[in-house]
């Protein structure tokens, strides 16, 4: 294990500002729940563990000019608690309730599993489709990015060394209903073999608009656009739904790991989609 210094900021300045001498040695530390396995691992040699727990400037979930704002140092189970999520973003409180175990969610964060951009991310397939873009400061100024824009690739992301998440932000849906899958090795508490998220704009079962994401299928979590255009305008029953899902073999490209092999992947990502969509749709399983 390498060396490591501690620092605990009390305001955003002072943070951004250390982050803006030390960058990449300057590490977030708000959860912890993927940073202290890295550290155990020896993945990250040294550098400053940035304690943020405190810091009210990245707290918080509020409603703001038409959107849903959620602090980078919400935990996840206090995102799953919110009245105000319950309230206005139903299908995220159901995906997150996903994630992990109580224990995990009890420590992680939204923020920190984004910054974390592992494919197999459980919280950002349901993000993609809620349109979510990730609010970040530096000394500089802020940023906006599209969460669809933040993934470089596995562990990746366009998030430069002086920056820090502050929030998470989607437009509240005007209508519309998600549809969210995760399968596991492991209910409950497993890394996803593969995810799929649908947000679906319906009249009866002739979808009028529709978004998927999938994770776990490709170098980073990804919008099934060529998916999408496939099923918009589409009158649907249980069958056009199956028919409809192959096409999403045309847009992956799995990974043989410890988890599955590519193909397994490939052969159950239709069957998942389906299932979002016919979730999404209201339609009984």
């Amino acid at each position: 294990m390498g060396e490591f210094r501690f620092f605990r900021p009390t305001e955003l300045k002072e943070l951004l500002d250390f982050k803006a001498r030390e960058g990449s040695r300057a590490r977030i530390l708000d959860g912890g729940s993927n940073v202290l396995v890295y550290i155990n691992e020896g993945s990250i040699a040294g550098g400053t563990l940035v304690d943020v727990k405190s810091l009210d400037a990245i707290k918080g979930i509020a409603e703001r000019d038409g959107r849903l704002e959620i602090g980078a140092g919400e935990l996840i189970a206090d995102v799953i608690d919110s009245e105000l999520i319950k309230k206005k973003a139903p299908f995220l409180r159901e995906a997150l309730q996903k994630f992990a175990n109580p224990l995990v969610r009890n420590m992680a964060t939204l923020a920190g599993n984004i910054a974390d951009s592992s494919p197999i991310g459980d919280t950002i397939p349901p993000l993609l489709v809620l349109e979510a873009e990730v609010v970040t400061a530096s000394a500089n100024g802020e940023r906006v990015i599209a969460l669809e824009e933040f993934f470089t690739g596995p562990g990746q992301n366009v998030l430069e060394e002086q920056e820090v998440i502050c929030k998470v932000r989607f437009p509240l849906p005007a209508g519309g209903k998600g549809g969210h899958v995760k399968l596991g090795l492991r209910r409950g508490t497993s890394c996803s073999v593969a995810s799929v998220a649908v947000w679906a704009v319906a009249d009866k079962n002739t979808v009028k608009d529709i978004r998927i994401a999938l994770g776990g299928v490709a170098p980073t979590a990804l919008r099934a656009r060529k998916s999408e255009a496939a099923f918009k305008g589409q009158s649907l029953d249980w069958d056009r739904i199956e028919e409809l899902s192959q096409r999403v073999m045309e847009e992956i490209s799995p990974i043989t790991d410890v988890r599955a092999s590519a193909e397994y992947r490939k052969k159950v990502c239709p069957a998942l989609l389906a299932k979002a969509v016919r979730q999404a749709l209201g339609m009984e399983e």
